[in-house]
């Protein structure tokens, strides 16, 4: 769009400049754009390479949990069924048998709880010298 009224001195010696700096700045920004592009691809190539790498195991290991869980539970009715043979009432031995079982796992909640590290010193927040008198966004 060009004007009718003429242009300064001041105008006609900045304006490539500035053009010229536009475009650096653009070529900048698009050479910032790429090589963040590429450090986050070759990420995601590393976490999915290393995924398929893991996958096998975890399968294993999920299938261990699950026999493990399954194995605990079969050897917690074989107490209670040992229990009851030794002649108490059913009902008691499974009663007894899941009040140990609660308050052995309330026992590990407690040492786990124990070895977590301490939360850092929390410091206090800063205040302005003259106190409620300054707003923060005041000029």
């Amino acid at each position: 769009m060009p004007s009718d009224e003429p242009r300064s001195f001041f105008d006609r010696l900045t304006d490539p400049i500035a053009e010229r700096a536009r475009e650096k700045i653009s070529q900048a920004e698009d050479r910032v754009r790429a090589s963040i592009q590429a450090e986050v691809n070759a990420v995601q190539a590393s976490v999915r390479a290393r995924v398929v790498e893991v996958r096998p195991s975890a399968i294993g290991f999920g299938a261990a949990l699950l026999l493990t869980f399954f194995g605990l539970a079969l050897l917690v009715t074989s107490v209670v069924l040992a229990l009851t043979q030794a002649g108490m009432h059913p009902w008691l031995a499974a009663l007894l048998v899941g009040v140990a079982l609660i308050l052995v796992a309330g026992g590990l909640a407690a040492w786990a709880r124990h070895r977590l590290p301490r939360p850092a010193a929390r410091t206090a927040p800063v205040v302005h010298p003259a106190g409620d008198q300054v707003h923060p966004w005041a000029d």
